[in-house]
């Protein structure tokens, strides 16, 4: 290089050497804060992140907090209802236990009622049928044997129950048992005739009939009444039942949810508070990190400031010094100046080249053969070597200027483009979640619209039957009466006929009478079974009405909430929508926002940074450069100056 060609004074190398590290300081200074710029990024990316994870985690608990406040309304209704069920189920098992036992005592009783009942008309009908054979036979009188079995038959009537006081005293006043004599018999029953006291005895046991008649249907509707309210009862167990697992099955679902959100909303908090840890430690390393930098900033500066005063210190006091101590010497060791000529001007064309300077090469082409004196040669020199240096001191201004606004858009743009980067994250997060919670309602409104047609066509299919059964029932109901009232008006023509033909009762066949009186028997049983057959036909029309009532209340409250569920999950799916389409028209502001940041971001890296040689180099290059210009411009002067001074000296010798 150039400054090989003479030989550097001390102070000279003192000024490189300040200079070559200043230059150095300056140097990794740069690096460092191009390092911190790095790390004031990542600080600001992971910081972001973490506050976006902290605010998600928010949400989140949020969401977990009402999903467990829900779940503990839910099951304390649960339970609530359980428990109400519970009692109602215990209730009704009391109640058809109570009614079983009652029921379980009535019909005992009639049992007994109706055998002792039984076992008295026997009794009657064989002293009926005695009687009735003695007055066929034409024997009117009564021994005692026959007014003995009268008496017995008439203490089982009465201890039986199946007559009336009237009645015994009537018999009574007709028979006297226990005679001391057939005479006094025979005359007795010859003042009162035996068929008075076979009619007496007959009605008895028309009483006896009829009381055993009405005591079997109030047996029958006791049993028919029990039936009823043990079905009843049954019914509601059977329904209350159902409910209480379907209660419990929904408690358990209940209590599931609620474990399940307590878990999640545990694994939220933890990582909330890990999050919030590592945010918090970001933020201490980095403030560390800054204060550091910043007192390292400090330190170079205040290194800088000292380079610079020592540096200016020497050139202003220790020039003359220099010059006059190592002067003789620099002259006696420098090579002549027909050496350093050319050393400057191939310097000089290579930064003309390396600057693609055309008009710097012509006049250094000219100076080269020109034929003027030194002292011209080199005072043009001088003047192209200051030219130079202002021109290298400009573009290294503008180069730090374009850099300084490099630097500056490149940080402004980046941290833009994170910013929309984020914004668009957090827009796509929300679409994804509003997306996934249309698809669930709309799967939601899907199996409400099903479960809501198969609930229309089950209350349609219980109207169509309920209406067959209510048809079926008005015509059972009708056919029953109609055999009712028949067989009624039968009873009753023969029952008039018999009663108004009862003076020929004497001279007709017994066996006739009694086989009218079978009749009208088996006409009150056939009268008895449509009655029993007609209640039991009402009781079923009212159990099955009442049913269907239930049902279709049920099937009514059902429906009210299916369809209310329906509403609001379509409007839920609506507002879904809605908030899609605003959220995507958002997404695509923001992106277009970012493609915006992010073109003018590539138009600044490819100003910036797509050059060949870095800021850094292109700094030091010129530094040195400039070094190289000066050092030249020094050489030069100190080369004019040792011709002056050399032919000064020797314009003294001579004159000498």
């Amino acid at each position: 290089v150039l400054t090989r060609a003479v030989t550097a004074s001390p102070i000279t190398k003192v000024l490189q050497l300040l200079d070559s590290l200043a230059a150095k300081v300056t140097a990794e200074g740069e690096v460092e804060q191009q390092q911190y710029e790095e790390l004031v990024a990542w600080c600001e990316d992971n910081a972001r992140e973490k506050q976006h994870e902290l605010k998600n985690s928010a949400e989140r608990q949020a969401e977990l907090e009402a999903v467990i406040e829900k779940a503990d309304s839910d099951i304390s209704v649960t339970e609530s209802k359980i428990s109400e069920l519970s009692a109602s189920i215990s209730q009704n098992d009391s109640d058809l236990a109570s009614a079983t036992k009652v029921r379980a005592a009535e019909h005992k009783d009639f049992l007994t009622r109706d055998g002792e009942q039984a076992e008295a008309m026997d009794t009657l009908e064989r002293a009926i049928q005695t009687l009735s054979k003695a007055l066929k036979a034409g024997l009117v009188q009564v021994d005692a044997h026959s007014a003995k079995k009268l008496g017995d038959a008439m203490r089982v009537v009465v201890d039986a129950g199946v007559s009336s006081t009237r009645d015994v005293q009537k018999l009574q006043a007709l028979l006297q048992t226990r005679m001391e004599d057939a005479d006094a018999m025979q005359a007795h029953t010859e003042a009162r005739s035996p068929d008075a006291i076979i009619d007496v005895m007959k009605d008895l046991l028309d009483k006896a009939e009829q009381e055993r008649a009405d005591s079997t249907k109030a047996e029958t509707e006791a049993q028919f009444n029990y039936d009823m309210l043990k079905q009843s009862l049954t019914d509601e167990l059977r329904t209350e039942n159902k409910q209480i697992e379907e209660r419990r099955t929904k408690l358990a679902a209940y209590r599931e949810t609620k474990a399940a959100a307590e878990g999640d909303l545990q694994a939220t908090n933890k990582d909330a508070a890990s999050d919030s840890a590592t945010l918090s430690q970001i933020q201490t390393d980095c403030m560390q990190k800054a204060s550091d930098h910043e007192a390292e900033v400090a330190d170079r500066k205040g290194e800088l400031k000292a380079l610079a005063a020592a540096k200016s210190i020497i050139e202003e006091k220790a020039g003359g010094a220099s010059s006059r101590s190592y002067g003789l010497l620099q002259m006696a060791t420098q090579s002549r100046s027909s050496d350093v000529l050319p050393a400057v001007l191939a310097q000089l064309r290579q930064l003309g080249y390396d600057h693609a300077d055309m008009g710097l090469s012509m006049q250094l082409a000219q100076l080269a053969s020109t034929d003027a004196s030194q002292e011209d040669v080199f005072a043009k020199v001088k003047g192209l070597i200051r030219t130079m240096l202002e021109k290298l001191a400009e573009e290294a201004k503008a180069d730090a200027k374009e850099h300084e606004w490099c630097t500056t858009k490149t940080k402004e743009t980046t941290a833009a483009k994170e910013e929309h980067e984020g914004e668009v994250d957090k827009i796509s997060s929300r679409i994804d979640r509003t997306e996934a919670a249309i698809t669930e309602a709309t799967a939601s409104l899907k199996e409400l619209e099903s479960e809501l047609g198969a609930l229309n066509k089950m209350q349609g299919d219980m109207d169509k039957q309920r209406g067959e059964e209510h048809a079926g029932y008005q015509k059972a109901s009708k056919d029953y009466e109609a055999g009712i009232e028949g067989v009624q008006m039968a009873i009753k023509v023969l029952k008039e006929y018999y009663g108004k033909n009862n003076a020929l009762l004497q001279a007709s066949s017994a066996t006739g009478i009694r086989d009218g009186n079978g009749i009208i028997g088996l006409l009150e049983v056939a009268e008895s079974d449509f009655s029993k057959l007609a209640a039991e036909v009402e009781a079923d029309e009212k159990s099955a009405e009442e049913e269907y009532a239930r049902q279709t209340k049920a099937n009514k409250v059902a429906k009210k909430e299916k369809e209310t569920s329906i509403k609001y999950t379509k409007k839920q799916i609506t507002r879904g929508e809605k908030a899609l389409t605003e959220l995507t028209d958002d997404r695509d502001a923001a992106q277009g926002e970012l493609d915006g940041v992010l073109e003018y971001l590539s138009k600044i890296n490819k100003r910036c940074i797509a050059k060949p040689e870095t800021y850094e180099q292109r700094v030091a290059k010129r530094q040195a450069e400039i070094d190289g210009l000066k050092n030249a411009l020094k050489i030069l002067a100190e080369e004019t100056a040792g011709s002056e001074s050399f032919l000064a000296v020797r314009a003294n010798h001579r004159h000498q």
